[in-house]
C-alpha cells in the first residue's frame, strides 16, 4: 500500500508519541481521502503490545471505512512478528509497522497464514494457551471451540471472572478425574511475587504418544507422559508432563465429541 508523506508523518509522530509503548491507530478511507487516526493502546503490556481501544475504532468507523491497521515497534525493526500475521488474517486488512525511532515503514497483507502448533511465539489473547488448545483439537481432532475475550491478567482479579471454570461446560468439556491422551489440563500457575487468583494455564494431555499429525515434529527423547502447552516468554511446545505440573492441576477437562 502506498500512501503519502503527510500520512507517514502523522503515523511517525503518532509513534514517537507514543514510544517506548507501541502506538496503534488504522487509516480509514472518506469522500475527501484518506486519514490517519490514532487511537488508545489498551494493551496491559503496552511496549510489547497493542489492543486498540474499541471505543476509537468505533469512532474511527464513523468517520470512513477502515482500510488499514497501523501500529508501532519501538526499537524493533517493522518486520511483522508471528503475532501480527495471525491478527492481520483475523482482520482481514493490509497491515503497517513503523520502526520507532527510526521511522521504517514496512505494509503486509492477509495471505491465509496459520501459526504453527509448535514454536509458536506468545501473544496473550491471540497465540496462548487457549489458543494452542483451540488449534489443537482443530488440527489434531477436527473439533472446533469457541473463542473468548480476554485481558491479560485476568488471573489476578480477586472478584473477577475465573475463564475456564466459567466457560468450560458451555465449550463442550466435563470434568472426569482421572487423565487420558486429549484431555484438557486447566492449571493454576502463579508468576512469582503476583497474586493468582484462578487457574490461569491449559495444556493438552498426549499421554506417551507425543507425536502430531497435522504438521511434522521431531521425536521426543525419554519416557513421557508428555503435555502440549504454551506459555507465556515460550515457545508453544510439547514436554514432559512432571510433577511440578501435576500439582498445580485444579481441572481436568473432556471434551464430549472427543474420540481419541
Amino acid at each position: 500500500m502506498r500512501i503519502n508523506k503527510q500520512l507517514q508523518a502523522a503515523i511517525r509522530a503518532h509513534a514517537e508519541q507514543a514510544y517506548p509503548a507501541e502506538a496503534c491507530g488504522v487509516l480509514i478511507s472518506t469522500t475527501v481521502g484518506r486519514e490517519y487516526i490514532p487511537c488508545r493502546n489498551r494493551a496491559t503490556t503496552a511496549r510489547e503490545n497493542f489492543q486498540i481501544c474499541e471505543r476509537d475504532l468505533a469512532a474511527a468507523e464513523d468517520r470512513g471505512d477502515v482500510v488499514a491497521i497501523i501500529h508501532s515497534h519501538p526499537d524493533q525493526a517493522p518486520a511483522p512478528s508471528m503475532a501480527d500475521r495471525v491478527s492481520c488474517e483475523l482482520h482481514e486488512l493490509p497491515w503497517g509497522i513503523v520502526g520507532w525511532p527510526g521511522g521504517d515503514f514496512e505494509w503486509f497483507n492477509p495471505t491465509g497464514f496459520t501459526a504453527p502448533l509448535l514454536g509458536r511465539d506468545f501473544s496473550h489473547g491471540l497465540l496462548d494457551c487457549w489458543s494452542a488448545c483451540r488449534d489443537w483439537y482443530a488440527r489434531e481432532a477436527g473439533l472446533q471451540l469457541p473463542n473468548f475475550e480476554r485481558r491479560d491478567l485476568w488471573w489476578e482479579e480477586e472478584h473477577g471472572p475465573s475463564l475456564y471454570e466459567d466457560n468450560f461446560k458451555d465449550t463442550g468439556f466435563y470434568r472426569v478425574e482421572s487423565v487420558q491422551r486429549g484431555d484438557m489440563l486447566v492449571l493454576q500457575i502463579p508468576t512469582p511475587g503476583r497474586p493468582c487468583f484462578h487457574p490461569n494455564h491449559a495444556a493438552i494431555y498426549l499421554g506417551d504418544e507425543p507425536a502430531l499429525t497435522s504438521e511434522p515434529a521431531p521425536a521426543l527423547g525419554g519416557a513421557g507422559p508428555f503435555i502440549y502447552h504454551h506459555m507465556p516468554g515460550r515457545l508453544a511446545s510439547r514436554e514432559v508432563y512432571g510433577w511440578s505440573q501435576a500439582n498445580r492441576v485444579r481441572l481436568i477437562l473432556r471434551h464430549k465429541d472427543y474420540r481419541p
